[in-house]
């Protein structure tokens, strides 16, 4: 079966997912005192992703993350 190779649009914003899903869930789990310097990437994150039109599963992992650490 001939399958077409992942393109590099699409495994960069599965590693940015993956990335944000895991910055997130630490912060969370281990009950960190984060400043708002998580949030502040996040902020850009969501803000570049938008200029850069990723697709809007990425958008909405960003946004989930901004909601969850309390933005």
């Amino acid at each position: 079966m001939d399958t077409e190779p992942e393109k590099a649009d699409d495994i960069f914003e599965e590693m940015l997912r993956q990335a944000v899903t895991k910055t997130v869930t630490a912060a969370m789990d281990e009950d960190l005192h984060w400043d708002d310097d998580i949030i502040v990437r996040l902020m850009n994150y969501e803000k570049r992703a938008r200029q850069e039109e990723l697709s809007s599963q990425t958008l909405q992992v960003i946004q989930s993350g901004k909601r969850l650490l309390g933005k």
